[in-house]
């Protein structure tokens, strides 16, 4: 009996045959964030991407952030997706989002949100610093966004 580490004649063959496919291919990219497919599973996230001038395609709980945050107010196209702790995960993976902001510690985990898009969490407060850990979380998300200016100018 063969030992099956061992690559078979003909897949050595046919690796060796598209070898050169692999030259014009070129280098492997990451995927470029679309700002208009990015998802706030939280108000925090909503309320510094709106603060920076990019509006969410999609957020959590629309109806609450209306009744308690309200301002900034929220465009009629954006698409409401459930619950802050249990946002609809098959509306979520059908909308592709380009990217997920979240808070940490608050809502689905961050290894599901991982199969649905990238993404990454902010957090309210440190326990000492509220503000700045606000001014820390505009700063990165402007950052993330190309939007230092707009950061700036809101701060």
């Amino acid at each position: 009996m063969l030992d099956s580490t061992f690559i078979s004649r003909r897949r050595l063959l046919t690796a060796m045959a598209l070898s050169p496919l692999l030259l014009k291919m070129g280098p492997a990219r990451a995927a470029a964030i679309d700002p208009h497919r990015i998802v706030a599973l939280e108000w925090l996230p909503v309320e510094l991407m709106m603060a920076l001038g990019v509006t969410p395609y999609g957020v959590a709980d629309i109806p609450n952030y209306t009744l308690w945050v309200n301002e900034p107010k929220l465009p009629d196209s954006v698409i409401d997706i459930g619950l802050r702790t249990e946002p609809n995960l098959e509306l979520l993976t059908q909308m592709k989002p380009s990217y997920l902001f979240w808070s940490a510690g608050y809502g689905p985990s961050e290894e599901t949100m991982a199969k649905i898009a990238p993404g990454r969490g902010f957090s309210f407060s440190d326990g000492k610093k509220p503000l700045t850990m606000a001014k820390n979380s505009i700063h990165e998300m402007a950052q993330f966004l190309n939007r230092e200016a707009q950061a700036e100018k809101h701060l």
